[in-house]
């Protein structure tokens, strides 16, 4: 019996030392008691040492609810530090100062050796970045000189990464060098044993992945484990295509803010200038009517509508302004000013009613 207190010994000091490094019990610890549990429970039919027998039971059940409880609270911590994470890199500037934080705010979350980040275009992924824990990774360079090649990997059919694009599921490496699905490349430059990974998604698409490994340490990758990289890839995911998003739409509003302002600069320069500084009718033409010349337009061409919103828009006035004042929506004084400017045979709102000021000027010499 002394080989059940050795057994029970060796899998307290695999769970204290999971609990420090914030890892979950491996399989073969949780193997161990519960062999030994079964055994001694089968012991109990023997009469002799019974009472040894129900002392070892007494502390098998301890340490099987200390498994148990040690779980629990690494999971509970985990969690903390994922959202405690998510928080830190929500506040990031960029989603590129994002993608290069991630992998070692979840090394700190989750207690792995090494992360790497990498990302799936088309038919092929690329390794983007890994961040090692102090002295992990003896190595590192050699991987940097691999990613800064700009190796892509191409999905093939067998590939583990290639069953995460299709399904979106997160996988778990235990031989990584004798499995004939891993890209032993990237496995000799790494020098990974086992492996947990995840497909990073965004919008029901996988863009890349997260592979993580306890290289150089006692704790084993577990089911746990692959837990939490699968919430920290699915978060990552959301708060890289916000912060893209974001990024888009703050795209879209300068440039939406540099045309209005070109064109408010535009319209205020007309406001200002007098009559006699717009083009006018070619001299050796004057006898012809200067809007029945080939590409002119003519006043009646316009609608009273169009002219409406051209008298409108010649005061600097918005589409918004203009669909209240007129009653309309905006989406109709958009199609306004597309007509007008085909009619004119221009490509801007300013260029449309400087046209049609001295249209307006012209029509109101001939009927003056």
């Amino acid at each position: 019996m002394f080989a059940a207190d050795s057994t029970i010994a060796a899998v307290r000091r695999a769970r204290l030392r999971a609990n420090r490094e914030t890892a979950f019990v491996g399989p073969d610890d949780r193997k161990a008691i519960e062999e030994l549990h079964s055994d001694l429970r089968t012991g109990l039919s023997s009469r002799d040492g019974s009472e040894l027998v129900l002392t070892q039971l007494a502390a098998v059940a301890e340490e099987r609810h200390a498994i148990a409880a040690t779980d629990l609270a690494v999971r509970r911590e985990v969690s903390r530090r994922i959202s405690a994470a998510f928080a830190r890199l929500r506040a990031l500037p960029s989603s590129d100062e994002i993608s290069r934080r991630a992998p070692a705010e979840l090394r700190g979350a989750c207690g792995f050796t090494r992360v790497m980040i990498s990302s799936a275009r088309g038919s092929r992924w690329l390794p983007d970045m890994i961040r090692p824990g102090a002295d992990s990774m003896p190595d590192s360079d050699e991987f940097e000189r691999f990613a800064q090649d700009g190796n892509e990997i191409p999905l093939a059919r067998m590939m583990l990464e290639t069953e995460m694009v299709r399904r979106r599921v997160p996988i778990m490496v235990e031989h990584a060098e004798a499995d004939p699905r891993t890209y032993k490349p990237l496995i000799r430059v790494t020098g990974s044993d086992s492996y947990i990974a995840a497909p990073i998604s965004t919008n029901r698409r996988v863009i890349g992945f997260l592979h993580a490994d306890r290289q150089g340490q006692a704790n084993p990758l577990t089911s746990g484990d692959l837990d939490s990289l699968t919430r920290f890839a699915s978060g990552f995911g959301v708060l890289f295509e916000s912060a893209v998003l974001r990024e888009r739409l703050e795209v879209q509003r300068r440039r939406a803010a540099d045309l209005f302002a070109e064109a408010s600069g535009e319209l205020s320069d007309l406001a200002g200038a007098p009559l006699s500084a717009f083009p006018q009718a070619d001299d050796s033409n004057s006898s012809v009517d200067p809007h029945r010349r080939r590409g002119a337009v003519r006043s009646d061409r316009l609608t009273e509508r169009e002219r409406e919103v051209l008298t409108l828009l010649s005061t600097g006035a918005s589409n918004r302004a203009i669909a209240r004042e007129l009653f309309v929506s905006s989406e109709t004084v958009k199609s306004h000013v597309t007509n007008v400017m085909r009619k004119f045979k221009v490509s801007s709102r300013s260029a449309a009613v400087a046209q049609y000021l001295q249209l307006h000027a012209s029509d109101e010499n001939r009927h003056g």
